[in-house]
Protein backbone atom coordinates (compact mmCIF):
# COMPACT_ATOMS: atom_id res chain seq x y z
CA UNK A 1 0.00 0.00 0.00
CA UNK A 2 1.16 3.48 -0.83
CA UNK A 3 0.28 4.76 2.67
CA UNK A 4 2.78 2.49 4.40
CA UNK A 5 5.63 3.13 1.97
CA UNK A 6 6.43 6.34 3.85
CA UNK A 7 5.82 4.78 7.26
CA UNK A 8 8.89 5.16 9.49
CA UNK A 9 11.12 2.15 9.93
CA UNK A 10 13.03 0.79 12.85
CA UNK A 11 16.60 1.48 11.71
CA UNK A 12 19.11 -0.50 13.73
CA UNK A 13 21.93 -0.24 11.20
CA UNK A 14 23.36 2.94 9.71
CA UNK A 15 21.71 4.11 6.52
CA UNK A 16 23.19 2.75 3.33
CA UNK A 17 25.52 5.25 1.70
CA UNK A 18 23.91 6.76 -1.37
CA UNK A 19 25.74 7.35 -4.62
CA UNK A 20 24.91 10.42 -6.65
CA UNK A 21 25.69 8.45 -9.79
CA UNK A 22 25.81 4.69 -9.44
CA UNK A 23 29.17 3.04 -10.27
CA UNK A 24 27.59 0.94 -13.01
CA UNK A 25 26.39 4.09 -14.74
CA UNK A 26 29.79 5.76 -14.36
CA UNK A 27 31.45 3.06 -16.41
CA UNK A 28 29.53 4.30 -19.44
CA UNK A 29 31.30 7.67 -19.24
CA UNK A 30 35.01 6.95 -19.12
CA UNK A 31 35.81 10.54 -20.17
CA UNK A 32 34.67 11.66 -16.71
CA UNK A 33 36.73 9.10 -14.78
CA UNK A 34 39.15 11.71 -13.42
CA UNK A 35 36.30 14.04 -12.41
CA UNK A 36 34.48 11.16 -10.69
CA UNK A 37 37.65 10.39 -8.71
CA UNK A 38 37.99 14.04 -7.62
CA UNK A 39 34.32 14.23 -6.64
CA UNK A 40 34.52 10.93 -4.74
CA UNK A 41 37.35 12.34 -2.68
CA UNK A 42 36.25 15.95 -2.21
CA UNK A 43 32.45 16.03 -2.27
CA UNK A 44 30.80 12.62 -1.90
CA UNK A 45 31.78 12.02 1.78
CA UNK A 46 30.10 15.29 2.78
CA UNK A 47 27.06 14.48 0.64
CA UNK A 48 26.72 11.06 2.28
CA UNK A 49 27.04 12.56 5.75
CA UNK A 50 24.27 15.11 5.19
CA UNK A 51 22.09 12.65 3.26
CA UNK A 52 22.33 10.08 6.05
CA UNK A 53 21.59 12.74 8.66
CA UNK A 54 18.54 13.88 6.70
CA UNK A 55 17.21 10.32 6.43
CA UNK A 56 17.77 9.69 10.13
CA UNK A 57 16.06 12.92 11.20
CA UNK A 58 13.14 12.41 8.83
CA UNK A 59 12.58 8.93 10.21
CA UNK A 60 12.62 10.23 13.79
CA UNK A 61 10.20 13.02 12.88
CA UNK A 62 7.80 10.52 11.34
CA UNK A 63 8.05 8.21 14.35
CA UNK A 64 7.12 11.06 16.66
CA UNK A 65 3.99 11.75 14.64
CA UNK A 66 3.03 8.07 14.56
CA UNK A 67 3.38 7.96 18.34
CA UNK A 68 1.33 11.14 18.73
CA UNK A 69 -1.42 9.92 16.39
CA UNK A 70 -1.76 6.50 17.97
CA UNK A 71 -1.44 7.92 21.48
CA UNK A 72 -4.11 10.52 20.77
CA UNK A 73 -6.39 7.80 19.44
CA UNK A 74 -5.76 5.64 22.50
CA UNK A 75 -6.50 8.55 24.83
CA UNK A 76 -9.75 9.24 22.99
CA UNK A 77 -10.79 5.57 23.16
CA UNK A 78 -10.03 5.39 26.87
CA UNK A 79 -12.08 8.51 27.58
CA UNK A 80 -15.01 7.22 25.47
CA UNK A 81 -14.94 3.90 27.34
CA UNK A 82 -14.88 5.81 30.65
CA UNK A 83 -17.92 7.86 29.59
CA UNK A 84 -19.81 4.83 28.24
CA UNK A 85 -19.14 2.62 31.24
CA UNK A 86 -19.07 4.92 34.24
CA UNK A 87 -18.85 2.01 36.65
CA UNK A 88 -15.45 0.75 35.46
CA UNK A 89 -12.65 2.41 37.44
CA UNK A 90 -9.21 3.06 36.03
CA UNK A 91 -9.96 4.25 32.50
CA UNK A 92 -9.83 7.87 33.56
CA UNK A 93 -6.43 7.36 35.19
CA UNK A 94 -5.12 5.44 32.17
CA UNK A 95 -6.35 8.20 29.83
CA UNK A 96 -4.66 10.81 31.97
CA UNK A 97 -1.39 8.87 32.02
CA UNK A 98 -1.42 8.39 28.22
CA UNK A 99 -2.19 12.09 27.72
CA UNK A 100 0.68 13.05 30.04
CA UNK A 101 3.07 10.76 28.16
CA UNK A 102 1.95 12.34 24.88
CA UNK A 103 2.54 15.81 26.31
CA UNK A 104 6.04 14.76 27.32
CA UNK A 105 6.64 13.21 23.87
CA UNK A 106 5.51 16.43 22.20
CA UNK A 107 7.84 18.53 24.34
CA UNK A 108 10.68 16.11 23.67
CA UNK A 109 10.02 16.18 19.94
CA UNK A 110 10.09 19.96 19.88
CA UNK A 111 13.31 20.11 21.88
CA UNK A 112 15.13 17.81 19.42
CA UNK A 113 13.73 19.71 16.42
CA UNK A 114 13.97 16.71 14.12
CA UNK A 115 12.05 18.43 11.35
CA UNK A 116 14.27 21.52 11.30
CA UNK A 117 17.40 19.39 11.38
CA UNK A 118 16.02 17.20 8.59
CA UNK A 119 15.38 20.25 6.42
CA UNK A 120 18.86 21.69 7.06
CA UNK A 121 20.61 18.40 6.30
CA UNK A 122 18.49 17.80 3.18
CA UNK A 123 19.25 21.31 1.94
CA UNK A 124 23.00 20.80 2.38
CA UNK A 125 22.86 17.38 0.69
CA UNK A 126 20.96 18.77 -2.29
CA UNK A 127 23.31 21.73 -2.60
CA UNK A 128 26.23 19.28 -2.71
CA UNK A 129 24.41 17.21 -5.33
CA UNK A 130 23.99 20.37 -7.40
CA UNK A 131 27.70 21.18 -7.13
CA UNK A 132 28.48 17.62 -8.21
CA UNK A 133 26.72 18.11 -11.53
CA UNK A 134 28.01 21.64 -12.02
CA UNK A 135 31.54 20.29 -11.61
CA UNK A 136 30.93 17.41 -14.03
CA UNK A 137 29.44 19.73 -16.64
CA UNK A 138 32.15 22.38 -16.39
CA UNK A 139 29.36 24.84 -15.64
CA UNK A 140 29.18 28.06 -13.69
CA UNK A 141 32.38 28.66 -11.72
CA UNK A 142 33.85 25.30 -12.82
CA UNK A 143 34.15 26.31 -16.47
CA UNK A 144 37.80 27.29 -16.18
CA UNK A 145 40.10 24.31 -16.03
CA UNK A 146 42.97 25.76 -14.02
CA UNK A 147 41.35 26.18 -10.59
CA UNK A 148 38.29 23.94 -10.64
CA UNK A 149 39.51 21.82 -7.73
CA UNK A 150 40.15 24.84 -5.52
CA UNK A 151 36.69 26.22 -6.27
CA UNK A 152 35.11 22.85 -5.57
CA UNK A 153 36.87 22.58 -2.22
CA UNK A 154 35.81 26.10 -1.28
CA UNK A 155 32.20 25.45 -2.22
CA UNK A 156 32.09 22.13 -0.33
CA UNK A 157 33.56 23.88 2.70
CA UNK A 158 30.95 26.67 2.45
CA UNK A 159 28.09 24.19 2.21
CA UNK A 160 29.44 22.06 5.06
CA UNK A 161 29.95 25.14 7.21
CA UNK A 162 26.48 26.56 6.50
CA UNK A 163 24.93 23.10 6.93
CA UNK A 164 26.66 22.60 10.28
CA UNK A 165 25.87 26.15 11.34
CA UNK A 166 22.17 25.81 10.60
CA UNK A 167 22.23 22.28 12.04
CA UNK A 168 23.66 23.58 15.31
CA UNK A 169 21.23 26.53 15.39
CA UNK A 170 18.35 24.06 14.96
CA UNK A 171 19.17 22.56 18.32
Amino acid sequence: MQLFRRFPRVQLRPYEAQDIIKPADREKYSAFAQDFAVLDKELVPSFREFDSEAQRRQNWYRWMYVILIFGGSLTTILIIVQIAFLGIPGFDIAGTIVAAVLGFATALSRSFNHHGRYLNARLAAEQLRSEYFLFLGYLDKYGENHDRLRKLRERVFEIRHSGRKTYESAR
